[in-house]
């Protein structure tokens, strides 16, 4: 990449410096080495994972005509921190250091990035989507340029696609917040993979980045809310709760799925949906000790 080194930031890190506070916007950039330096190139970190995706109907010894998830399920492991609370595969790492209000998610190898982060901005400096976006974008990613015009998410939010000036590809859902003449809120979820990634991986990232679940006193609707003892679950405490809670629609040939029994959460190709299944078309597992569950749509209860 003509020599640039492919840098991704903490979310945690980078929009600290757009956070209001008290209704005065403070300007600093929290320094996480841990999340700025990628590990060196010959130790086999980076190399590209590949992953499950079904070529054919998945079937198994007791029922060859069966089609399960359970060879080429993304297992969503709950996280935790600070205030938060998301899904993402087990083996990634989940930050969010208060009173900050942000919260990064990467896989080990650190290709992969979701986040969420809540910005308070001066329409007099900022007075467009496009120019706070950049605004905030820009301490995230190094080089960062939206590539589409917004459309409509569903639940107040917005999408964006944008690329990074160092081999990036990544989305951001946003929603806003215009309560006051001056100022706006802006609460923004992103995810983000190399460029090579995004095709395979980025329903990992825009998965992750959705699930993402924070209370913070920044929305105006929540601002008495007291952070450490709040739900970030609780609609009451968390209103963008809806985003992961109403979402249902594939993400890039997968959906989110949960078993209703064990509470385990999926992200799961749609090559393996059985049409035919015992209890009609869905996803299924086969469970231990024989026989089918039907999983329920959506991101269920965390």
């Amino acid at each position: 990449m003509s020599g640039k080194s492919k840098i991704m930031i903490g979310l945690g890190a980078a929009l600290a410096a757009g956070i209001m506070l008290c209704g005065v916007l403070v300007v600093g950039v929290l320094v996480l080495d841990a999340l700025i330096n990628r590990p060196p190139a010959n130790s086999g970190l980076g190399a590209e994972v590949a992953l499950p995706v079904a070529s054919q109907p998945a079937g198994n010894i007791t029922n060859p005509q069966a089609v399960t998830i359970d060879p080429q399920a993304i297992k969503m492991v709950e996280m935790r921190a600070g205030y938060c609370v998301a899904l993402a595969p087990g083996d990634w790492s989940f930050t969010s250091i208060p009173p900050y209000a942000g919260a990064d998610l990467f896989s080990p190898d650190r290709r992969i990035h979701a986040a969420w982060g809540i910005a308070g901005i001066y329409k007099t400096l900022y007075p467009t989507d496009d120019s706070a976006l950049n605004y905030l974008m820009t301490a995230v990613y190094q080089g960062f340029t939206l590539i589409s015009s917004k459309s409509d998410a569903g639940y107040g939010f917005w999408s964006r696609e944008f690329s990074t000036g160092v081999g990036q590809e990544g989305q951001l859902l946003y929603k806003i917040y215009d309560f006051d003449p001056g100022i706006y809120v802006i609460s923004v979820y992103m995810a983000a993979t190399e460029t090579d990634l995004w095709e395979t991986r980025g329903a990992q990232a825009l998965s992750a980045s959705i699930s993402i679940r924070c209370v913070t006193q920044l929305r105006p609707v929540t601002a008495g809310v007291d952070p450490g003892s709040a739900n970030p679950s609780d609609p009451f405490s968390n209103p963008e709760v809806d985003l992961s809670e109403n979402w249902t629609e594939a993400i890039m040939g997968y959906e989110n799925v949960y078993s209703p029994s064990i509470g385990e959460h999926y992200l799961v190709p749609l090559e393996s949906y059985w049409a035919t299944g015992p209890e009609g078309g869905g996803y299924y597992r086969e469970l231990p000790g024989g026989g089918y569950e039907l999983l329920q749509d959506g991101f269920g209860d965390y």
